[in-house]
């Protein structure tokens, strides 16, 4: 798959499948066009060149873009409406859902009201809410400190075993990717192409969450790193401007 951004190349030959109710963790030199990569996915961009087949996709941007004249229950509660649930029944389960990551007594709060961290699980949650079979997160716990972050991760896995679902994941976080991941995807600087991929052993057939330092979660995240500084040496060789 290929995608332009005018004469600029972002997206150079991706090759990516998710399986069914697999995890699959992208990582990536900043600005290499990880978000661009979930817009495709999503629908909300088409590629210039190369083949696109999805299921629909529920998308949760960097930005949080909740609706700033409904209160935190309706932005959570949105797409059960959308989805023709009534009201009542899905302030009901929004409420539910906003009571697991301890906002329920910010359920009548607008967005203005709200902390940057607040926003962000409240977007989380609309995303979740979805009954759509792939999730696609972009930073989902970038802007939340580190217990929170920690939180959330355990409670989205606890989720996902609840109610299995295909992710894709944007994280600027190695350990996160290796944390969450059943493979970690490695892309190089732009154009982003595929430099690696990292299947992550550890599994969570037993109900443990998995912990930074698990074996196979040293072993991924040693593998990403080293992914990562060759594929960024390797542009700047090439005199592609790279971040990590």
């Amino acid at each position: 798959m290929v995608r332009r951004l005018g004469a600029l190349p972002v997206l150079d030959g991706i090759d990516l499948d998710v399986a069914p109710h697999e995890v699959v963790a992208l990582v990536g030199p900043s600005g290499c066009g990880k978000s661009t990569l979930l817009e495709l996915v999503c629908g909300l961009q088409q590629p210039d060149a190369g083949t696109l087949r999805v299921h629909p996709a529920a998308l949760m941007p960097q930005r949080d873009l909740l609706l700033p004249w409904l209160s935190s229950r309706d932005n959570v509660a949105l797409p059960l409406r959308l989805a023709g649930a009534s009201r009542r029944a899905a302030r009901a389960a929004a409420e539910e859902l906003l009571e697991r990551v301890e906002l329920g007594r910010f359920a009548r709060s607008r967005p203005d009201q709200l902390s940057g961290g607040m926003r962000q699980r409240v977007s989380f949650l609309r995303a979740l809410a979805t009954e759509r079979d792939l999730l696609c997160l972009d930073e989902p716990f970038g802007a939340l400190d580190a217990i929170t972050r920690e939180e959330l991760r355990h409670w989205l896995v606890d989720r996902l075993r609840e109610r299995p679902r295909s992710v894709l994941l944007v994280t600027h976080d190695v350990e996160e990717a290796a944390l969450l991941g059943d493979r970690v995807v490695v892309l190089g600087p732009r154009p982003a192409r595929v430099v690696a991929e990292v299947p992550v052993t550890a599994g969570r057939a037993d109900g443990r969450h998995r912990e930074a330092t698990d074996a196979p979660v040293v072993d991924a995240r040693r593998r990403i790193h080293a992914a990562l500084h060759a594929a960024i040496a390797a542009g700047r060789a090439a005199g592609t401007e790279a971040t990590a």
